[in-house]
């Protein structure tokens, strides 16, 4: 059991170090566009553009085909079978590479037919011509993706956390220097960084093939559709393809829903079955849920995905091995860590969202009121971090019990009660009801695949969980206190100063809630906080 949990937490630790610097640097490539582009049409339409070949990545690369490829793969490499693993990886590659293809070139026609025979509006047009440009970024990606599951499969973690490193390094060349040296007009600048991203891609794709041949684990894609193990995967990524799609759906919705129902510029009514009705938003608002979910993706990309990815390949060897109490147990470490990590997380995004948006995003084309409208969709989306993060693990555990179709189920459920939340919301709230709908969805999916796990008899006894999580949440909450005392003491004037007063405003109240957060834990004697400790002790000592 120890080293079950060393190897969860060392592979988690290399991929969260990674993670968070490819975030920080996500957060520079963010801040330089939106002082370059602010929250307008032509950022809304980029957003929009970035959305569909992302979903296709999460979908084909790192989503369904990565979470059906890992347990066979693995599973080839704990028999001895590295020959059949290479193999297995060259036909899914061959595959894949063939389908990328189909799919592009498909999706290119549909695009171009809209700006053809559709009549878009000026928004649209940009929208469509970004994407037709954006879409060939799926063959690089979704490679780059299949070569970092086997990488992970490995236990090598290192190559494929730097991989998402290497697109903000491009995206902050393109929307930092270039795109301004080149034009001062927004739509050849906001092209720019489009071609910047495709490039990018190619860049990831060539450091992962770097990567496996460091491992000395070198392959040639062969196209083989009709061999065994393709149908295999087939049908293994088919029910995870299901719910992975449901859900890149409902994010796709939500910028089709906030690119139609922003009101022009010009002020005209919506005319909505023969009634004339206000625009529930303003134009900017898909680039609000953009530098929203962005801030989100902070501690969800640094710790829930990392665990996840990590604990997988463990969940999946348990499993393999029908070994329940092993399986429950690396599930509830898993859990427990997630929690750990995304309650104060969110917590702190939650007290500290407006000195956050003011450091990032406070500058250039970005205004005040661009940063109040971030502040309210920040707030929405940061209550559920801790079940953003715990969605990917739950959904993994039966991704490894070979039960993928339950959480397909369960995420279209969740997405058809987030649309008519949707619906419902973005008439009050605006943009920000769209954020809230997308939380109380994924609180309603930790709850359900919880309750079906427990009903399988899968999660062992759920109190040493709960317990962890109790002493988590005591401790956020003594940390929440000590962040408002700190920020309250601090003048309001700092937040549109200098960089270094923004920065002390943000510093400040993080380094005592973080510090109260740590010695609440430590009180309390959170199992999390002290094997976190003997993880990192144990590493420094091995380095001396």
């Amino acid at each position: 059991m120890p080293q079950q949990t060393d190897g969860i937490m060392r592979g988690a630790g290399i991929l969260a170090a990674f993670t968070f610097l490819s975030r920080v640097l996500g957060l520079v490539r963010d801040a330089l566009s939106a002082a370059l582009f602010g929250a307008g049409a032509t950022w809304d339409a980029f957003s929009f553009a970035f959305r569909v070949p992302n979903m296709l990545r999460r979908l084909l690369g790192e989503g369904a085909l990565s979470a059906a490829f890992i347990p066979m793969f693995a599973g080839r490499l704990e028999a001895g079978d590295r020959e059949g693993a290479a193999a297995l990886a060259g036909r899914i590659a061959g595959v894949l590479t063939v389908l990328l293809g189909v799919l592009i070139v498909a999706a290119e026609g549909i695009v171009l037919t809209l700006l053809v025979f559709a009549n878009p509006n000026e928004q649209w047009r940009l929208a469509l011509g970004l994407t037709a440009v954006l879409l060939p970024y799926m063959l690089p990606i979704c490679l780059a993706a299949l070569l970092a599951a086997v990488l992970n499969s490995l236990r090598h973690f290192t190559t494929p956390a730097l991989a998402p490193v290497t697109l903000n390094l491009v995206w902050i060349l393109a929307v930092g220097f270039v795109a301004p040296a080149v034009s001062s007009d927004p739509i050849v600048r906001i092209y720019i960084v489009a071609a910047g991203i495709l490039l990018a891609g190619l860049l990831q794709l060539a450091l992962q093939v770097g990567g496996l041949r460091a491992e000395r684990f070198v392959f040639a894609p062969v196209l083989a559709p009709a061999h065994s193990d393709v149908r295999r995967l087939a049908r293994a990524m088919g029910p995870v393809a299901l719910g992975m799609a449901a859900v890149q759906l409902n994010l796709l919705l939500d910028g089709v829903i906030a690119l139609s129902l922003a009101g022009p510029e010009d002020g005209a009514a919506l005319r909505l079955f023969g009634a004339v009705l206000g625009y529930p938003m303003r134009v900017g608002a898909n680039s609000v849920l953009y530098y929203g979910n962005r801030l989100m993706q902070l501690p969800l990309g640094v710790f829930g995905i990392a665990i996840a990815t990590a604990a997988f390949p463990a969940l999946s060897r348990h499993a393999a091995r029908e070994d329940r109490a092993a399986f429950a147990a690396s599930l509830r470490r898993s859990l427990g860590l997630v929690v750990f990590v995304a309650a104060p997380s969110g917590v702190g995004l939650i007290v500290l969202r407006e000195p956050i948006i003011a450091l990032v995003f406070r500058r250039g084309a970005f205004t005040a009121a661009m940063a109040d409208r971030t502040a309210a969709v920040t707030l929405a989306y940061s209550t559920a971090v801790w079940a953003y993060c715990a969605v990917h693990v739950l959904s993994r555990a039966f991704y490894a019990l070979g039960r993928a179709g339950t959480p397909a189920a369960v995420a279209a459920v969740a997405v058809l009660a987030n649309l008519a939340l949707n619906l419902t919301l973005v008439w009050p709230l605006a943009e920000a009801g769209l954020a809230a709908a997308t939380a109380v969805s994924a609180v309603l999916q930790v709850a359900v695949l919880w309750w079906l796990l427990q009903r399988a008899g899968m999660t062992g006894d759920p109190r040493r969980l709960l317990g962890s999580i109790g002493k988590t949440l005591l401790a956020t909450g003594i940390m929440a206190g000590a962040c408002l005392a700190v920020l309250g003491r601090l003048p309001a004037a700092w937040s549109v100063g200098s960089l270094g007063l923004r920065c002390l405003r943000v510093v400040l109240p993080t380094a005592a809630g973080g510090s109260a957060f740590v010695a609440a834990a430590a009180v309390l004697r959170a199992e999390e906080l002290h094997e976190t400790a003997r993880r990192m002790f144990r590493r420094t000592s091995s380095t001396r």
